[in-house]
C-alpha cells in the first residue's frame, strides 16, 4: 500500500500593524490604541545563574549571570506582542532605577506599559533562581511590591482608563496564577 502523504495546508501569516515613527512607544503605536489583552500579575527582574555542570546544594561551580526582564505577566505580555497582538500589563514596578530599565525593556518588546502602578514606596521586584546542568537548583521569588501593591493594580479598570462600573472593561485578560486569593477574588468581580 503506498504512503500517504499530508496535504500541506497554505497558511497566511499574521498581519503586523503598520507602525508610525512619530507616536511610537516600543514597537508598536500603543499611544491611542486600546490594548488586544491585558497581562494581570507580575513583571519583575529575572536573575539567573547558570552552571554547565550539575550542582548539588551546597555547590560553588562557575557559570554566567544574567539579568532579563521576566514574570508571568511580562512574559505573556511579549508572547502576545511577538504574535502582533497589543497586550498591555496591569502590575506594580518601583519608581526606581530598576523600575526605570525594566519598563524601558518591556516597551523594546512591543508591551504596552502605560497602565502599570508606578509606586514611589517600593523596589521593583526581582526573582532569582540557580539552574545547573540538572536544572533549577533553587529559586528565591521577591514579589512583595506585587502583594503590597495588591488592588491598587487593578485602577486601570475603574478609573476609567481601561473601564470602569458603568462599562467594564470586555476585552481579553491573562492572570497570573500567582496572584494573591484576594486580588484575584477582585479581578473576577471587576
Amino acid at each position: 500500500m503506498p504512503r500517504r502523504v499530508p496535504r500541506r495546508v497554505p497558511c497566511r501569516p499574521l498581519r503586523r500593524p503598520r507602525l508610525r515613527s512619530a507616536a511610537i512607544v516600543g514597537k508598536r503605536d500603543l499611544v491611542n490604541a486600546a490594548p488586544d489583552i491585558l497581562c494581570i500579575g507580575s513583571v519583575l527582574w529575572d536573575i539567573i545563574g547558570r552552571a554547565p555542570t550539575h550542582m548539588a546544594a551546597g555547590a560553588d561551580v562557575p557559570g554566567r549571570i544574567t539579568r532579563l526582564p521576566g514574570g508571568v505577566a511580562m512574559n505573556l505580555a511579549a508572547t502576545f506582542a511577538r504574535f502582533g497582538l497589543t497586550a498591555a500589563v496591569l502590575s506594580a514596578v518601583g519608581r526606581d532605577g530598576e523600575g526605570d530599565e525594566l519598563v524601558a525593556a518591556c516597551a523594546r518588546r512591543g508591551i504596552d506599559t502605560r497602565h502599570l502602578y508606578r509606586s514611589d514606596d517600593l523596589p521593583t521586584d526581582r526573582y532569582m533562581a540557580v539552574e545547573g546542568a540538572n536544572g533549577l537548583i533553587a529559586a528565591v521569588a521577591d514579589a512583595h511590591s506585587l502583594e503590597a501593591a495588591g488592588a491598587k493594580i487593578l485602577r486601570p479598570l475603574e478609573d476609567g482608563r481601561l473601564g470602569s462600573a458603568d462599562a467594564p472593561w470586555a476585552g481579553l485578560i491573562a492572570l497570573d496564577g500567582n496572584l494573591t486569593q484576594e486580588l484575584l477574588a477582585d479581578v473576577a468581580g471587576s
